[in-house]
């Protein structure tokens, strides 16, 4: 017995010095921590202006303090310190040096627990007082170690504890006073582990759930000024709720409706912390199948990545906005001098956006627009796509004229496509004229070679490698045979 004291007594005062390191090392850590949160802090009132005024360097600078306060949340933050404060690196190494002296003094522990538990002729010997009292500052360290969030960080863990202490207390009722002693002490010593191996996860936790919320408050204030840039990029008027849902629409059907997948993504991880928030995070902690801490990782990485897709998907849409009435504008003006200037035939029923198709026309963000614009679901035309103009001469030639929406990373630009269907040879003159007429029409001078492109052989479109000349060109096929 006295072998065993001993050893408590010195897995004790390694674990009392262990934990006075690594609060100490804490310490140093967490100051560094502290420090960016209240630059963080200090930038929120900012950061609210910055993303209301579109200021580019305001919001920049926010997300460079965010990133800060997540690396300061790493083990990398941890090895750079030990790397840059020679104070802090020698603590951090007799850490691990009574690490490995406390895991081996755990082991003696435990091997003289079991010699005690096997030796008959001991085990009749000791005192019951003394069994009494550690059985009890067991059962009072189970009870401390009981309240905490167990299962969440180490499930099953304390199921063990409680069959060695109902184990213990048989032996108590034996009256093997000396093996109950020794289990007692076992017991403790592992509970006391326990408990400072989930307080230490569980801060863990509590820092990255503190970076999940900070970034996805930051997301969802820009995902609202979103609506808001919308309604004065178009010039609508209004602020009521059908208003905003209008947006919604809009924005969605423009973006191709990612715009609803960052939203629905976003309010997938929001619902986590509105969990948190309505059952307090201690209760929350004690649901085994709550997000754990490499979930709460996963989550920041996937906030981080809808907010790269929205700032794209904000100027994108934008682009086919604008390039969607652009389209508009030239066709207006191609019709008014084809048909006023030089009295070419406008056929109305073969012109038009190009009717949406397949996926398209199925699709939520299709059809909510179609329902909003129109009022009328069976409207098929989709703005998004090129818009097609054919005209008749008095000789019998037909004009197909495509002006397309050629996408290139965030921007939109439009193509103008001519082709003449002759029925017999071509007529390069008129070819020429016509093209001339299409430049003026939309007022396109020195520019004209990269807008306005003459077509005369389809199956060059056809075989073209951007994905909408090719389709063009079946269209295009299509329109001659029928």
């Amino acid at each position: 017995m006295d072998e065993l004291k001993r050893l408590e007594r010195e897995v004790n005062d390694l674990q009392n010095q262990l934990r006075r390191q690594n609060e100490q090392a804490e310490r140093a850590r967490q100051n560094m921590i502290n420090e960016n949160r209240r630059n963080l802090e200090n930038y929120q009132a900012e950061m609210q202006r910055a993303i209301r005024e579109h200021d580019a360097a305001a919001q920049a600078e926010y997300e460079r303090l965010l990133r800060e306060y997540q690396y300061s949340l790493s083990d990398e933050a941890g090895k750079k310190l030990a790397e840059m404060d020679a104070d802090y690196n020698r603590l951090m190494n007799e850490v691990r040096r009574n690490e490995e002296a406390l895991a081996q003094k755990n082991m003696e522990l435990e091997r003289a627990v079991q010699e005690l538990r096997g030796d008959m002729e001991r085990r009749e010997q000791g005192s019951g007082s003394q069994a009494s009292e550690y059985l009890k500052g067991a059962v009072e360290q189970f009870r401390q170690t009981e309240t905490k969030p167990h299962e969440k960080f180490m499930p099953k863990r304390l199921a063990i504890f409680y069959h060695s202490l109902k184990d213990g207390q048989q032996l108590f009722k034996a009256g093997l006073y000396e093996a109950a002693t020794a289990v007692a002490i076992s017991v403790k010593s592992g509970l006391e582990r326990l408990g400072y191996n989930i307080d230490d996860k569980a801060s863990e936790w509590d820092r990255q759930f503190d970076l999940l919320t900070l970034k996805m408050n930051y997301l969802r204030q820009r995902i609202r000024q979103e609506l808001d840039d919308w309604k004065e990029f178009i010039g609508q008027p209004g602020d009521d709720s059908n208003s905003r849902k209008s947006r919604l629409i809009e924005i969605n059907y423009w973006s191709r409706g990612e715009y609803a997948e960052v939203v629905r993504e976003s309010n997938r991880i929001n619902a986590v912390l509105s969990d948190v928030e309505r059952e307090g995070k201690a209760a929350y902690l004690k649901k085994a199948d709550g997000a754990s801490t490499d979930e709460l990782k996963k989550y920041i990485q996937q906030t981080d990545a809808l907010g790269d897709r929205l700032s794209a998907l904000s100027v994108l849409y934008k682009e086919r906005y604008s390039a969607s009435c652009q389209r508009a504008e030239w066709g207006e003006q191609i019709i008014d001098f084809l048909t006023d200037e030089i009295n070419l035939r406008w056929i109305a029923e073969l012109s038009g956006f190009r009717q949406a198709s397949g996926e398209a026309k199925n699709a939520r963000d299709f059809k909510d627009y179609i329902r909003v614009q129109f009022g009328d679901e069976s409207v098929m035309e989709d703005a998004r796509e090129w818009l097609k103009l054919v005209f008749d001469n008095s000789s019998g030639s037909r004009i197909y004229v495509y002006i397309l929406p050629i996408e290139s990373k965030q921007k939109v630009r439009n193509r103008v496509i001519l082709h003449i269907d002759y029925g017999g040879a071509e007529q390069a003159q008129y070819s020429r004229d016509i093209y001339a007429h299409i430049c003026e029409a939309i007022s396109i001078g020195e520019e004209a070679e990269e807008t306005v492109d003459y077509a005369p052989d389809v199956n060059e479109l056809k075989v073209s490698t951007s994905r909408v000349y090719k389709e063009t060109g079946a269209d295009l096929e299509k329109s001659k045979k029928a």
